[in-house]
């Protein structure tokens, strides 16, 4: 009887160790956790049943949040992806003036999001906001853009699409770089305007990279935190209170570990959900 190498599984035994470590048993560990009543100042623990994820869904908070990350996620991903696709065809036509400026469209990604949300606190500032200062400069009245429940999550959405048309760029300009220079110039020889190219031969095989990107851009907006904590800290009236943010104040402001268990339960299975949908639906056609 012909015996199976070990030596793949040697191999594939760290990343594997890793991921039941990392991943695995802190899923588990959540999912056990979200039917416990747990006061973290005491230690005591008792068994709720699925009263934490009645009590989440007769809470209207929670799907305030819900509809925030909705409404981020809509305001973030599709914007920054079609930016960033512009930007990488121009760089990748070899425009001098993109070329130039492509590393410092890539700058912020490198920069924290926390030291982003600095940033642009001063930027945004009522008062003595450079912001303010240039629409004051065009006749405009200041705007309260961290202050104001009509304009916050709007503010923090274009705090997240600076930082991120970068990456999506550099990952698009990378998937534009493998596609045959030969198709372009046959496409030419047979009067392909730009459109059409786009349309026949960018397009198609930019599809494995924009599938990458979209769950990508789709993990990282359920999960941004750091710029909602330092520039808003989820006001005001809630207004760019997120589901993570959400989890974040129930567990360590108001010490409802179990509550905070169901809700990272809630957002982790939207999440599977959304990417299964897509990749079940999408994947296989690319």
């Amino acid at each position: 009887m012909r015996h199976k190498p070990l030596e793949p599984y040697l191999y594939l035994s760290p990343g594997v160790f890793c991921l039941v470590l990392f991943i695995v048993i802190p899923v588990i560990f959540l999912l056990i956790l979200s039917f416990f009543r747990w006061d973290m100042m005491s230690g005591v623990y008792s068994f709720a049943g699925l009263r934490n994820y009645i009590e989440m869904l007769k809470d209207p908070v929670f799907f305030q949040a819900a509809r925030n990350t909705a409404i981020y996620a809509a305001g973030v991903i599709p914007v920054s992806m079609a930016v960033a696709l512009a930007i990488a065809a121009l760089v990748n036509e070899k425009l001098k003036i993109f070329s130039i400026y492509r590393s410092s469209i890539f700058i912020p990604v490198i920069v924290s999001l926390a030291a982003s949300g600095v940033i642009w606190l001063w930027i945004y500032d009522y008062r003595s906001g450079i912001l303010n200062h240039l629409l004051a400069g065009l006749g405009i009245s200041r705007i309260n853009w961290l202050g104001n429940p009509d304009t916050a999550l709007l503010s923090v959405i274009i705090v997240t699409l600076w930082q991120r048309i970068g990456y999506n760029m550099v990952v698009f300009f990378a998937g534009l770089q493998v596609i045959p220079r030969n198709l372009y110039e046959a496409a030419m020889i047979d009067g392909a305007n730009g459109l059409k190219r786009f349309r026949y031969i960018t397009w198609p095989n930019l599809l494995p990279t924009t599938s990458f990107i979209l769950v990508i851009n789709l993990i990282f907006a359920f999960r941004d935190f750091d710029q909602i904590y330092v520039m808003t800290r989820g006001g005001p009236m809630r207004a760019t209170t997120t589901l993570v943010y959400h989890i974040y104040e129930t567990a360590f402001a108001e010490f409802n570990i179990g509550m905070a268990a169901a809700a990272t339960m809630v957002l982790f299975v939207i999440v599977m959900a959304a990417t299964w949908f897509y990749l079940r639906f999408f994947g296989e056609k690319e």
